[in-house]
């Protein structure tokens, strides 16, 4: 930010859909197109455009729950952020507090402030408020006695962006996200349809993450089953410290590579540094292509603007903030986790201004508040 988990239903099936037709030929696991005998093929390159046309495509059905507990008023949660100055984590944050007061509910924000130790600290503090659950946007691995703690205490803990992959694991009740090893595929497939076959790429992560990790490993197993791409560097460092290693790792990459490479990067935040560092040095805006994920606000300006930044696969933060309020209702109901799993989109500057894209957030068409306000109310 490999453990999997057991959930398969029909969310699964749907990311499956939507995201499947990114994994193109140059992928291991992937059968080739006709008459492709590699990722530099004519007939593949052709095959993964029309995918990444296709991943680009309004979500208007909704494959969330349709029942669930009816939820009562005046519970107190707790919202422990990974780091209230990652403009994602604040985003997820205010999304909890706007679902939590459609049904009465309130909560409390700490901030972890980037670090495991930071982290250790706010969920300790989460503990000792006595709320009816927290909400976690920290690595769960890095916090397993303290989870197991809030477990002991009866206090339900859901993840975002929390674990490996979605579903229970490291005594969550559930983790929400969309699956990491497709974000990571597809990120490296539109970087080798839009080179054809040729991209030289940068992977950037963040390994105190497990979500980043496994979106790192998928990253560079798909890169290199395309046989005319080249892995360029691996790099992990502290989400916390890109601001200060993110300018000059780009400033000597630029120097050692040249321009026309691709950098990929486990969030887009790292981007937010990127992007001045490309400026000052005069590099050309098709010189050097940035692909992302998370789907922050800039990252939507960037790409609209043509700013280096080419496309992103964002989470959709305010539907799963409602979704973390639901999986705390059912848990705090002795109810089981919903399994949902959110189908995956990419964005590029062809759909920039689709799906919340014009506010500068990914949110699906698929009615969504509605859908969990009923389940909340009890219809």
């Amino acid at each position: 930010m490999s453990l999997s988990h057991k959930l398969r239903n029909v969310a699964i099936v749907s990311i499956a859909a939507a995201t499947v037709v990114l994994i193109s030929s140059c992928a291991s696991t992937a059968a080739p197109a006709a008459g492709a005998s590699d990722a530099g093929s004519t007939a593949s390159i052709t095959a993964q455009l029309d995918a990444v046309k296709q991943a680009e495509q309004v979500q208007t059905t909704w494959t969330g729950p349709t029942e669930g507990p009816k939820a009562t008023p005046g519970k107190h949660i707790v919202y422990l952020s990974g780091d209230q100055s990652n403009s994602l984590d604040k985003a997820y944050g205010d999304s909890i507090v706007a679902a939590a007061k459609t049904i009465g509910w309130t909560v409390t924000t700490i901030d972890g402030q980037g670090s495991p130790t930071g982290w250790l600290s706010g969920m300790n503090q989460a503990i000792g408020l006595h709320p009816d659950g927290i909400a976690i946007f920290a690595d769960a691995a890095s916090l397993k006695d303290a989870i197991a703690s809030a477990n002991t205490a009866k206090i339900p803990v859901v993840g975002l962006h929390a674990a490996a992959q979605p579903g229970p694991s490291n005594g969550l009740f559930t983790n929400i996200q969309e699956s990491a090893e497709l974000i990571g595929k597809a990120q490296v497939d539109l970087a080798v349809a839009d080179s054809k076959g040729k991209a030289r790429v940068i992977i950037v992560y963040h390994g105190e993450y497990q979500i980043a990790q496994i979106k790192a490993d998928a990253m560079k197993k798909e890169l290199a089953a395309c046989s005319g791409c080249k892995l360029l560097e691996f790099s992990n460092f502290p989400a916390a410290e890109s601001a200060q290693r993110t300018p000059q790792l780009m400033t000597s990459w630029v120097s050692k590579y040249g321009p026309d490479f691709y950098v990929l990067s486990v969030g887009d935040n790292d981007f937010d540094f990127a992007v001045p560092a490309l400026n000052a040095g005069g590099v050309p805006k098709t010189g050097v292509k940035l692909v992302g994920s998370d789907g922050t606000a800039a990252a939507y300006q960037r790409i609209r603007e043509g700013n280096y930044q080419i496309a992103t696969v964002p989470e959709p933060a305010e539907l799963e903030s409602y979704q973390a309020i639901d999986e705390l209702n059912r848990a705090m109901n002795g109810a089981q986790p919903s399994g949902f799993v959110p189908p995956a989109y990419l964005v590029t500057k062809n759909n920039i201004d689709a799906e919340g894209g014009a506010q500068g957030l990914f949110m699906p068409s698929n009615d969504y508040k509605q859908h969990y306000a009923d389940i909340w109310a009890g219809k």
